[in-house]
């Protein structure tokens, strides 16, 4: 049994606005040209992501080619508290792993976010290498890229 991943981010923006840059605009700070499926077999950036974030709701990358990569699926969606995903990007879709995102106002225009992604066990004897470049993944996309994402919206609420 693998320990899931914690990630814990504190952004300046209300839970509303980060629930939605989470969900509907993933793929306005999703690092594509260094983590997606066309990158990584094809070396070509993808061009898109999109997200239908409702239970049954699919997250799909679009590749240069138009080849469409389903990433996972939305489970449970409860707007601006929390989201849950079985995500398995690049995967079967029998080794998704789960993927709960929380979101938990502070205050006014802050906002604790807490990233839990567990299921390991589905990877069999690669789980250990899986869970550790994912635990690294999750630095850079949710730590910075998402991090940065809510930080802009400060700076256009501003404008």
């Amino acid at each position: 049994m693998y320990k899931p991943i914690v990630k814990v981010i504190e952004v300046p923006t209300d839970a509303l606005t980060a629930y939605r840059l989470f969900t509907v605009e993933m793929g306005s700070w999703w690092p594509l040209d260094t983590r997606s499926i066309s990158i990584h077999s094809t070396g070509i950036p993808a061009k898109a992501l999109e997200t239908d974030p409702l239970a049954g709701g699919a997250i799909i990358e679009i590749a240069s080619d138009d080849t469409r990569h389903v990433w996972g699926n939305f489970t449970d969606c409860d707007e601006p508290n929390s989201v849950a995903l079985d995500f398995h990007m690049g995967q079967p879709m029998d080794q998704a792993t789960h993927l709960v995102v929380s979101f938990f106002e502070t205050r006014p225009q802050q906002t604790m976010v807490k990233l839990v992604h567990g299921g390991w066990d589905c990877y069999g004897p690669i789980a250990s290498m899986m869970r550790d470049g994912y635990d690294k993944g999750w630095n850079e996309i949710f730590s910075f890229h998402f991090a940065r994402a809510c930080e802009k919206t400060r700076f256009l609420r501003r404008a």
